[in-house]
């Protein structure tokens, strides 16, 4: 657990977030019991996804058909609905595999 939080500060830290007012921290919970960190700054525009000890990001928010999509042409952090309905997946864009799926946030 302890490794798991540096990752997520030491990654808010390198974005230079940590005195952001505009930081908005979620864990989501995807099949297979699987979690997910998603570190949302600058009012959703960016978001940086810690998921199995490795940090995505920070992704970029992109055009996107539905949802939000946040992408750095590497791996993508995808996500639709609100509320009871939100649901997101992490995708490495490289290998098109989905590293994380059905993602709900943890309330």
């Amino acid at each position: 657990m302890r490794a798991w939080m540096w990752s997520v500060w030491t990654f808010v830290g390198l974005l230079g977030l940590a005195q952001s007012a505009e930081v908005v921290q979620r864990t989501y919970r995807c099949a297979g019991g699987v979690q997910v960190r998603a570190v949302y700054q600058n009012n959703f525009d960016r978001v940086g996804v810690v998921f199995n000890s490795q940090t995505y990001g920070p992704l970029f928010q992109v055009e996107a058909a539905s949802g939000v999509k946040y992408s750095d042409g590497r791996a993508s952090w995808w996500k639709k609905g609100s509320g009871a309905t939100e649901e997101a997946f992490l995708l490495s864009e490289r290998t098109g595999k989905l590293l994380a799926k059905g993602c709900k946030p943890v309330r």
